[in-house]
């Protein structure tokens, strides 16, 4: 991926949901993440890692996309709820779930009425908060449909490798940014938001935050991708947090 322009979207609310309601680029990317440097080999282990035992637990897959981490999650045992809001990622989920989870379309820029109050032991959100606009919002239904003493783990961009890639940006100011993926031939639209207003809004919100990671890439990954390797290995690139709900 090349990083980064500043960008200016009409839409703040669907940001980037153009392209990923895309049926070629959708088909392209669930094919592509399944097996790639930096989703396999990188930011899913160390997701995956900040888990407890999911069996029979109850997991949000907040922003599915198509649905790795819930196919994952359900065969390991766990009563999977997938949400997202493209419709083209809502049918992938579908596809591999083939009914082992609750597939249901949902915008994360909004109030989570469909969800019962501490419905939830684990929510997961893999590298989709910096799409959302308000995540006061966002947070504080986390934290309402978690149980107490639930576990949120989620992962996005680093705000250092973001920034660095648009020095002449303010890095205490939310910037819109936008990323060139050529490997898709698109441009992704995101929020670039400073570190800091992530233990913002988790404490805000009722979380305590109990591990962070920056992740490195597995050894596996220097062997098939040495380009992404190198660059994953020296520089941060994706951050993943886990926190857990205190009231």
């Amino acid at each position: 991926m090349t990083k980064n322009t500043k960008n200016k979207i009409p839409n703040l609310d669907t940001l980037s949901l153009d392209i990923y309601n895309d049926k070629e680029f959708a088909r392209s990317y669930s094919n592509k993440i399944e097996y790639n440097s930096h989703n396999a080999l990188y930011e899913r282990p160390a997701t995956l890692s900040l888990l407890p035992e999911v069996m029979n637990t109850k997991i949000l897959d907040a922003g599915c996309g198509p649905g790795n981490y819930a196919e994952l999650l359900a065969d390991k045992g766990a009563k999977v709820t997938a949400i997202d809001y493209s419709d083209e990622m809502i049918s992938l989920t579908k596809e591999r779930l083939s009914g082992k989870g609750k597939v249901i379309k949902a915008n994360l820029n909004s109030y989570l009425d469909f969800l019962e109050d501490e419905e939830f032991d684990i929510i997961l959100s893999s590298m989709v908060i910096h799409y959302i606009k308000d995540w006061q919002i966002l947070f504080s239904e986390f934290n309402r449909v978690l149980k107490k003493n639930g576990i949120l783990v989620f992962s996005t961009h680093h705000p250092f490798s973001d920034f660095n890639n648009e020095s002449d940006g303010n890095y205490f100011e939310t910037e819109l940014l936008s990323d060139e993926w050529p490997s898709y031939d698109v441009v992704m639209s995101y929020y670039r938001r400073p570190l800091s207003d992530i233990f913002k809004v988790l404490k805000e919100c009722d979380f305590r935050i109990d591990e962070v990671l920056e992740p490195l890439p597995l050894e596996e990954c220097k062997e098939k991708f040495p380009d992404a390797y190198k660059i994953l290995s020296t520089k941060p690139w994706f951050i993943c947090f886990r926190a857990l709900k205190e009231n």
